[in-house]
């Protein structure tokens, strides 16, 4: 099993530059938790979860704040081919909920694969053993 099989493709993207609120609002709309942080050459830069956005609400209220002040950086990125085992280790190493796919060169993001669509997999796995 690869991170490919699983990972969600064309993952919506914020630039660090946006507004932290409208990170916010993205996020609600689309029903996500994760959101990769884009350079304006398109490479992942950070990562920015609802939690993040909910902190910052907390801390600057109205303030105007941008997505790079509140992202977490470097990111952890995995390659489509690598194996879901590989994603399982990183994720779990590092606590953290999703990874950013980017292609087999490290610089464009070609997907994200979350905590969700890793039980998708175990889902999957123990479906076809019984």
């Amino acid at each position: 099993m690869q991170v490919s099989d699983y990972m969600s493709p064309a993952p919506v993207t914020i630039e660090p530059g946006a507004d932290y609120k409208q990170a916010f609002t993205v996020m609600q709309e689309k029903n996500l938790h994760h959101l990769p942080v884009l350079d304006s050459s398109n490479a992942v830069v950070g990562i920015v979860a609802r939690r993040d956005l909910q902190v910052a609400a907390q801390h600057f209220h109205e303030a105007p704040v941008e997505v790079g002040e509140v992202m977490h950086t470097p990111v952890t990125t995995i390659v489509s081919s690598d194996s879901l085992a590989s994603a399982v280790e990183r994720m779990s190493d590092q606590g953290i909920g999703c990874l950013p796919v980017v292609d087999e060169g490290g610089q464009q993001l070609v997907g994200i694969i979350t905590e969700i669509d890793m039980l998708r997999a175990l889902k999957d796995l123990l479906a076809n053993q019984g």
